[in-house]
């Protein structure tokens, strides 16, 4: 993906940390937390939110609430996770394939196998 491109096509004006932020979200196989965005990319928490804020608002990312948490990927990456309330382990569930358009996120909150033993 020529990153670059991708940003101006959404009327994002490429920077330096918009191209890494979105190889950040590209190349995770998993949702990205806050925390682990700024840790990756070494840069003040209001410039990582304001990103954050115009890549949702452009579109090109969603944001998924779980254990207290914003959690963000690329819109077109977007899946169903499951969470567990105790060990606050993330992943990837299937969901059947729905005719519903506007779904932004999907995050399905219980008890994992190990923490129910």
């Amino acid at each position: 993906m020529d990153v670059k491109k991708f940003l101006l096509n959404h009327d994002i004006k490429p920077t330096a940390f918009r191209n890494s932020l979105v190889k950040i979200l590209k190349t995770a196989n998993k949702p990205v937390s806050y925390d682990e965005i700024v840790d990756l990319t070494n840069a003040n928490k209001t410039t990582v939110y304001r990103n954050l804020d115009l890549l949702e608002e452009k579109g090109i990312l969603i944001s998924s609430m779980a254990n207290n948490k914003n959690f963000y990927e690329l819109a077109d990456h977007a899946k169903a996770y499951f969470v567990c309330e105790k060990c606050h382990k993330m992943e990837e569930i299937s969901m059947p394939n729905l005719e519903l358009k506007n779904i932004k996120s999907v995050v399905v909150k219980g008890t994992c196998d190990e923490c129910s033993k």
